[in-house]
């Protein structure tokens, strides 16, 4: 069969000498491929696995040595067998070489075509049995995996067996402990429901009655009374922004929070942040710039949670700032993805730091800023919901650069289309 016929490589410059080891070797009943050159012979032995070359020294451009030399050199063709021609470099010094380089036999011309058949057939017949070692060691492999295989699953059935009364025990005390799990959740969804208006409520109550007996509604105020009621007003601002976060980060751990898709227009969210944390900002002596790339752009997304990321990165910009002038990059990148950079000059965040900023209740600052701590976790893992990433990098005592990337939408082109021209018709 033609599958079990080995190669024979013959590599000479010219024809005739090509055609005479043809006829040579032609009753050893193999494949016999021509090379015409160095070059031709190394391009066979990479598509080839040849029983033996017969390699002519004497060749323009690239000698038999050289050829020699590199299949020599290659992993896949250096044990490849190697027989030297010859009619001219019949000195010792390159029949040295020849042998040095690996070659098995250095043959002079005109040779006995007898002596070279019968040269060549021994490595054919080698190449021959060393293969069919090889299809035997194969098979020995196989076998030896598939008695592993079979031992390996007679054991498994075996401990399955002997196991089945532990296996019925552990499945009955996993239900248990399942139905007890869905009770607790059921549980905790409860407490949220209710914590979120029993809470909510008493805190909104006393900031509207501060604020309205702040604006003299009942009537003026003396110093003292102003300042109670600003420092209570203050103290309940920050309680709801905290039962706010812990809200949000319930929810978040909870799978509660939900996404509702609409355009986010930049830098224009951006620019209405800015009205919101002017007072903030005005308090702290910074100043807020807004630097944008390109035109105006929007991407699909959630507009209250971008909102909320945002505030809370220049809230923190302000409040670590120092005073110090605050920027806001906004751009489109080249993949419709927006990326935001809120830049401060403050006191930087150390780099043992960096990671623990992002847990929860973690402030690293030693300023003592006010704050729940719980501002940069919600951001994080608001911008994950979103598909999107929060990083950041910095320096202490050269301020901080979080940046936010959001993408084009977080569902297919589809559905993004959709969203959008739902939107414009409105």
């Amino acid at each position: 069969m033609t599958d079990d016929l080995v190669s024979i490589l013959l590599v000479d410059d010219r024809r005739e000498n090509l055609l005479a080891l043809e006829a040579i070797l032609e009753p050893l009943g193999q494949t016999l491929i021509r090379a015409g050159s160095g070059p031709e012979a190394l391009k066979q032995v990479l598509v080839l696995d040849p029983a033996v070359i017969l390699l002519d020294v004497q060749m323009p451009g690239m000698n038999g040595f050289e050829v020699a030399e590199i299949i020599k050199s290659r992993e896949r063709s250096r044990t490849i067998p190697i027989i030297f021609l010859s009619a001219i470099s019949k000195e010792d010094a390159y029949v040295f070489k020849g042998y040095s380089m690996g070659a098995v036999d250095y043959v002079f011309k005109p040779f006995n075509p007898d002596v070279l058949r019968s040269k060549v057939a021994v490595f054919v017949d080698l190449y021959v049995k060393q293969r069919e070692l090889g299809r035997q060691g194969e098979l020995l492999r196989e076998s030896q995996k598939r008695e592993l295989e079979l031992e390996h699953r007679t054991s498994l059935l075996e401990a399955e067996a002997r196991s089945a009364a532990k296996l019925s025990q552990m499945n009955d005390e996993l239900h248990r402990r399942q139905v007890a799990l869905e009770q607790a959740m059921g549980a905790r969804n409860r407490f949220y429901a209710s914590m979120s208006h029993e809470l909510r409520t008493p805190i909104n109550a006393v900031i509207g009655y501060s604020t309205i007996m702040l604006d003299n509604i009942y009537g003026p105020l003396n110093v003292k009374q102003k300042e109670g009621l600003q420092r209570s007003l203050k103290a309940a601002r920050h309680l709801l922004e905290l039962v706010n976060d812990v809200l949000d980060l319930s929810k978040i751990e909870a799978g509660k929070i939900e996404l509702t898709l609409q355009p986010v227009m930049f830098p224009s969210l951006i620019e209405d942040l800015f009205v919101t944390v002017r007072p903030l900002a005005d308090e702290y002596g910074s100043t807020l710039s807004l630097d944008t790339e390109g035109e105006r752009f929007n991407i699909v997304s959630d507009p209250r949670r971008v909102r909320q990321i945002l505030l809370n990165l220049l809230s923190n910009a302000i409040k670590f700032g120092e005073g110090k002038p605050i920027r806001v990059l906004c751009k489109q990148c080249e993949n419709k993805s927006a990326e935001i950079e809120v830049i401060d000059q403050g006191v930087g965040i150390a780099q043992d730091d960096i990671a623990r900023i992002f847990e929860e209740f973690v402030q690293v600052s030693e300023s003592k800023q006010p704050g729940t701590g719980l501002g940069l976790p919600i951001s994080r893992r608001l911008a994950q919901l979103l598909d999107g990433t929060l990083t950041v990098c910095s320096k202490p005592g050269e301020g901080s650069t979080f940046r936010l990337t959001l993408p084009a939408t977080i569902e297919d082109e589809l559905a993004a289309a959709e969203v959008l021209s739902v939107a414009t018709v409105a």
